[in-house]
């Protein structure tokens, strides 16, 4: 059942029903340039809010910085006066100032690591939020065409990418270039001379950098691709992990997963050849400074010009110039990397959703539940018409039934009144007025749907009930599972309504998984509900309990009834047969299988047996009240396996 709906865009723009320039998330799109400099510059704005802990951290890390470069002055003093002269007393006060140095520098560093480390856990947490948000915030129209893994990816992998940017590898360009541009100062008032050597090894650093960071965007971004698609893959078979066994395909999914890898392997040793080629060429261009300034050095002290202590010296402040140097060549790879993962993170934020709440849109308030479709048209891509001139008046309290093979456009055309989907031509009216011109969550909030397909939480049986009024008295949740036949089996369990249900209730039956998501719907008191062949995963026992239940739950309720089950088409009050979209005749069931029409070939086809099933069943069964806590025969414990806990069907 899906509650709720934003009314902006992840931006806060309101949306004209268009998708943004990312376009679907298909697990065979292209990767694109990989990014750019704007996309690095927005996510940066999620430190922002965050600016206490930046600025706290860089100032302690300046201060660290400027004690840890005024060691190497008391190392030379020490060699040149201390050991030079053979003056002790300057040799012990320069060794006392160095480690009082290096003390207040360690101090002064866990005041900056700790704030690195809160405003990079901070954005990180902001940054899954407004993805999480954005996730949440995608219209159905996208996410039919979307690949879920590559979803997945986008809000793990890419995420993560970004998050390391905005922790070490911002801290590291400003602590590079800022320990760069210090150090400097302090290397030239020691010797210009060896400060003007060291120098000319950096352009041709930043050079290969740049190089560097060109040439892997593109391919970080492919990685990223292949990351997602193998994503997707993961996520299909552990999903259907069922069906791989019944068909013996583990050997064909595990063959189809190692292409995968060895696509992805490809792409990544892509990637490898690249950095291999110009990540020595950066450590080997500092090495080369390194040994140029180590022998004009040398040459240096033998003319006289400089002292030993400040040859030494100076290859501590070397090692500062060249070490900012490396690390920026270095991270502008990795920059390369977050440029790919913000790209393809905007990509989705960017996607306007194609249903929100109109500018002015007003609360739909005191539902009578009158639906009325005028003249309605739909078609998920253009040219290709789902629903066509759909015109049906359902009063309040009425039960609509739809009839129509797979694919007629029944669950469509329900959609279409939570606003699921818009109309492409026609009107949606609720109480008179149109879906769109009401507040999106005002409209939802009564609408309750039961789909075909039970989907349950990871979380317990009771937290699934009340999923959509979570502060729910414990009574309503009871209320609402004995209204829905769930009752006597969730009491059953070992822990009752606290009883975990494994990913998409696995661990439940159909039929216990349907009558927990029926008892979710009927929780929130709807004046719409809609079933989507909501009795589908049940036997036909169980489906007569919940029937008899519905019987109750429907009066007083708008009800649409997607149906292939002929008890319930004969409680409605009137029955549409669709056919390729279109409403190809309607009435009451006693009516209908009077006539040769569409209804009376599906009747004879999918419903006739049923009839006499149901027929023979209700005459060897005694009446029960619904909701009773008297034994029912059709809960007692089918299929049970030796060693299961007493009283827990066997999830079939």
């Amino acid at each position: 059942m899906m509650r709720g709906g934003g009314t902006t865009t992840p931006g806060g723009n309101y949306s004209t029903g268009t998708t943004g320039a990312g376009g679907p998330v298909g697990r065979n799109a292209v990767a694109g340039t990989g990014g750019t400099w704007k996309d690095v510059w927005r996510a940066l704005g999620f430190l922002r809010a965050h600016r206490r802990s930046v600025v706290i951290s860089y100032m302690a890390w300046t201060i660290a910085n400027f004690l840890d470069l005024m060691i190497p002055l008391q190392v030379r003093d020490a060699i040149d006066i201390g050991i030079g002269t053979k003056d002790t007393h300057v040799l012990t006060m320069a060794v006392v100032y160095a480690m009082g140095l290096y003390v207040a520098k360690s101090a002064i560093n866990w005041i900056y690591i700790w704030g690195f480390h809160a405003f990079e856990a901070d954005a990180a947490r902001d940054l899954r939020n407004a993805v999480y948000r954005g996730l949440q915030r995608l219209s159905f129209g996208y996410l039919d065409r979307a690949d879920t893994g590559q979803l997945i990816a986008r809000a793990t992998s890419d995420v993560e990418a970004v998050q390391n940017f905005l922790g070490h590898g911002m801290t590291g360009f400003i602590g590079a270039a800022g320990t760069y541009v210090i150090t400097l100062s302090f290397a030239a008032t020691v010797s210009w001379e060896l400060t003007l050597l060291a120098v000319a090894t950096v352009p041709p650093m930043l050079w290969a950098g740049f190089v560097l960071s060109k040439k892997t965007r593109p391919q970080h971004a492919r990685v990223q691709q292949e990351y997602g698609s193998l994503t997707g893959r993961l996520q299909e078979n552990i999903s259907g992990v069922r069906v791989v066994k019944a068909f013996a395909q583990e050997q064909s999914e595990e063959r189809k997963y190692a292409q995968g890898a060895e696509a992805l392997q490809a792409r990544s040793l892509e990637l490898a050849r690249t950095q291999a080629i110009w990540n020595p060429l950066l450590i080997s261009l500092g090495g080369l400074g390194a040994i140029m300034v180590i022998v004009a050095g040398g040459y240096l002290v033998t003319w006289g010009l400089v002292t030993v202590g400040t040859v030494v010296a100076f290859q501590y402040y070397l090692n500062k110039l060249y070490g900012p140097a490396r690390r920026i060549g270095f991270l502008l790879g990795q920059l390369a990397r977050t440029q790919a993962s913000a790209r393809r993170i905007f990509e989705m934020l960017d996607v306007s959703p194609d249903v929100v709440s109109r500018p002015g849109a007003r609360p739909l308030e005191d539902v009578r539940g009158e639906v009325v479709f005028e003249n309605v048209s739909f078609a998920f891509q253009k040219g290709v018409p789902v629903l066509s001139n759909i015109s049906l008046t359902a009063k309040p309290g009425q039960v609509i039934a739809l009839v129509g093979g797979t694919g007629s456009g029944k669950s469509a055309l329900t959609g279409l009144i939570p606003r699921f989907y818009d109309a492409t031509s026609g009107r949606v009216l609720v109480d008179g007025r149109d879906v769109r011109d009401v507040e999106l969550g005002s409209l939802r909030r009564h609408i309750a749907i039961v789909p075909q397909e039970a989907i349950l939480f990871s979380r317990s049986l009771r937290e699934n009930i009340a999923f959509g009024k979570p502060e729910s008295d414990i009574s309503l949740v009871h209320f609402a599972a004995e209204r829905a036949q769930a009752h006597r089996y969730i009491t059953r369990l070992p822990k009752g309504y606290q009883t975990t249900v494994g990913d998409r209730g696995v661990t439940l039956s159909g039929g216990q998984r349907q009558r927990a998501s029926l008892a979710r719907a009927l929780l929130v008191e709807p004046s719409i509900l809609i079933l989507d062949d909501a009795t589908s995963s049940v036997d036909m026992e169980t489906e007569h309990l919940i029937e008899r239940a519905l019987g109750e739950v429907m009066s007083g309720r708008t009800t649409f009834v997607i149906a292939h089950r002929l008890s319930s088409v004969k409680r409605a009050d009137e029955v549409l047969v669709i056919e390729s979209g279109q409403i190809v005749e309607r009435g009451r069931h006693e009516d209908l299988i009077l006539k040769d029409g569409p209804y009376r070939r599906i009747y004879d086809v999918q419903m006739r047996d049923q009839e006499e099933f149901i027929s023979a069943n209700v005459r060897m069964t005694d009446p029960v009240e619904v909701g009773a806590h008297a034994p029912v025969a059709s809960e007692k414990p089918r299929d049970v396996n030796p060693g299961a806990v007493p009283g827990q069907e066997v999830a079939r």
